[in-house]
């Protein structure tokens, strides 16, 4: 018999009575018992007695149902043998949905993703996902399942419980039913409040920062085991990442798998992403805050890409006089000559962090600060000490107008949109935190490339307002491999040229000069720095099979400006010259100490030799080939430098 309550039982046959109501005979048997009459209310009772066994679950168990596994295959190119990629991998991290029926993720979880597949946490069966949006500076990914109404959709198995669902799909069923419902849209401070659930399935996104010492919960899929894990902490800090960008620090454990999971507040709200973790440190994990999800988040739903310059130093079309020409016009000059724009491959990028270009330096001197016209000891203010990419911006005479509507070289920066600055480079954090303090570039990559902004600042003892508008840095080093980095190459009698990049310089870690003094340098529209990475060892290049790591500065007397330039030096030299002859220098020399010199005929001779010797497919990337060669060749351009120079061009 199952009980009901204190006063009522279900007896064997199915009916129910009072107990002072029910004969009893210690010594009748089951079958002689009398029949009692069936209650009306005997359905409802038994459906409210299963029911009852069933644990309702619980918010947390809701959330957990919206967290998902990524199991993901890669291939990474090879830096130090550019023309072949590194051997496939696989990985694994974490990811959540949100509105729309999208998976938020890390941006290095999916890098170089040939298949991804996810999983979430209370199914056994994956799908196949497709990666939409990247941003690889803010570290951030949006995915789209292939199967969305078999992942998103309601499953229903036939059970012996009332609804007909199975125990292990009930927190499912609770969890999509609630996510449905429109939740509020202020938190307790009046503030609005980004939630996805208000639109769809997914898990509610909290825009507020939150408060130092406030409880977290990191809840993924890290290594040691199939099932997910929750671990919990305290915010330690909130600070800017070495780009500029919004980053919270917390000393909950983020391990190897957890990267892209959420990050919840005691409300059970999402108010980050799980993104790293300091190694040698104790306990010390970051997350990318909510509002840097939700403006990355913005510029996908507007459909905002990267401008292809800032992919590759090559889709600058410079001509004499020209200044650097806009994303739509390099896009129609593309689609008119049938060329395809360098870097764009993957998935779609949204632009880079937002700069203003600056150099400062801090005004903690009271010397300087009476120097530049700061009269009282507690103003505040940075100097202008520089730019970081080659602009007007800072020219006192140049096209964009006259140099009273541009920052100039000892200017006094005071305030940003109206947000004084400190002497030594801090603002506030926010108006209900002023004494959180957190540098003045939160002011700038919190909004998007193009956004314009106004500027305090005095000049010669004079208060001034000026206008600035908001551009991506470019560097002569690239810095992110599948954005501004690509494994270009060009191989000529042996010797391997390649551009100077981050990826190429950490492939050779161990024992590699450092690059440091020129790779922070500001890019200066389509010049790459090339550098001759190796020597591939053949009769052709007898004398030179030690010399790497070398800049090259000269082509038979021609200075190349980028890879393209290259190709054309040595079809141009080979065709005309006897020798080729490149000049190069080690790194912080002026003048080229390397002369390798290679004859002609030896490398037409050894080319397919060395090609096929090291398996390469082709003496140079199809990247890097100039435009007005490739038309001429067609298919045969990048195959074999021999056959070039036995055709006219």
């Amino acid at each position: 018999n199952t009980m009901d309550d204190e006063n009522s039982v279900v007896s064997d046959n199915g009916s129910v009575q009072d107990d002072e109501d029910l004969p009893f005979d210690p010594n009748a048997a089951d079958g002689e018992r009398p029949s009692i009459k069936f209650p009306r209310n005997c359905k409802q009772r038994l459906i409210a007695v299963a029911s009852s066994r069933t644990r309702t679950p619980s918010k947390k168990a809701i959330a957990h149902s919206c967290i998902v596994k990524l199991l993901v295959q890669r291939v990474n190119p090879n830096y130090a043998e550019p023309w072949r990629c590194k051997n496939q991998s696989a990985g694994a991290g974490t990811g959540f949905l949100v509105s729309g029926r999208r998976i938020v993720t890390n941006a290095h979880v999916v890098r170089n993703c040939t298949h991804v597949r996810a999983r979430k946490s209370l199914s056994p069966v994956m799908y196949s996902c497709t990666v939409e949006w990247v941003a690889v500076r803010l570290d951030l990914a949006i995915l789209s399942v292939n199967d969305e109404d078999a992942f998103f959709g309601s499953e229903s198995r036939e059970s012996s419980l009332p609804g007909g669902k199975d125990v292990d799909h009930v927190a499912v069923a609770v969890a999509d039913a609630t996510l449905d419902k429109p939740a509020a849209s202020t938190n307790e401070k009046g503030r609005p409040v980004d939630n996805a659930a208000t639109s769809g399935q997914g898990l509610p996104l909290c825009s507020d920062l939150p408060q130092l010492d406030e409880n977290v919960t990191c809840a993924g899929f890290p290594r040691g085991g199939q099932q997910i894990s929750v671990t919990r902490g305290v915010v330690s800090r909130v600070d800017l990442n070495s780009l500029g960008v919004l980053r919270i620090q917390i000393d909950a454990a983020i391990n190897p798998g957890n990267s892209g999971g959420p990050v919840f507040d005691e409300q059970g709200r999402v108010i980050g992403v799980a993104s790293s973790h300091l190694r040698g440190g104790s306990n010390i994990g970051y997350i990318i805050p909510t509002e840097v999800l939700l403006h990355f988040m913005r510029m996908t739903e507007d459909g905002l890409e990267a401008n292809p310059i800032e992919r590759s130093a090559l889709n600058c079309k410079r001509r004499k006089g020209e200044l650097e020409k806009s994303s739509s016009s390099i896009n129609q000059e593309s689609e008119s000559t049938n060329h395809k724009i360098v870097g764009i491959v993957g998935p779609r990028t949204v632009p880079s962090v937002s700069s203003l270009g600056l150099c400062t330096q801090t005004l903690e001197s009271k010397a300087l600060r009476k120097k530049l016209g700061l009269k009282k000891a507690s103003d505040g203010g940075v100097r202008v000490s520089g730019t970081s990419w080659p602009s007007p911006f800072l020219d006192a005479d140049g096209p964009d107008g006259p140099g009273d509507v541009r920052l100039l070289i000892d200017d006094v920066l005071l305030t940003i949109d109206g947000v004084e600055v400190g002497q030594d480079g801090t603002i506030p954090l926010s108006a209900d935190r002023p004494y959180e303090r957190i540098g003045k570039s939160y002011l700038i990559t919190r909004h998007r490339v193009g956004h314009q902004v106004e500027l305090g600042v005095i000049r010669d003892g004079r208060h001034m307002t000026l206008p600035a508008t908001l551009r991506p840095n470019r560097y002569i080093c690239p810095v992110h491999d599948s954005f501004d980095a690509h494994p270009s190459y060009v191989v000529c009698g042996g010797c391997v040229f390649v551009p100077l990049s981050s990826p190429w310089v950490l492939t050779h870690k161990h024992g590699f000069p450092a690059f440091n003094s020129i790779s922070s340098n500001p890019a200066k529209r389509d010049e790459q720095i090339i550098v001759l990475s190796k020597v591939l060892a053949d009769e052709v290049n007898v004398g030179y099979h030690h010399k790497r790591f070398l800049i090259l500065r000269s082509i038979n007397g021609k200075e190349p400006t980028n890879m393209r330039d290259v190709i054309r030096y040595i079809l141009d030299a080979a065709r005309k010259e006897e020798y080729l002859e490149f000049r190069c220098c080690a790194l912080n020399q002026d003048s080229p100490g390397t002369l390798i010199c290679l004859n002609v005929e030896d490398c037409k001779g050894g080319e397919e030799r060395i090609l096929k010797q090291h398996m390469i497919a082709q003496w140079c990337s199809d990247d890097i080939f100039p435009p007005e060669l490739k038309e001429k060749f067609k298919g045969e351009a990048t195959k074999a430098m021999c056959s070039l120079l036995s055709k006219e061009f």
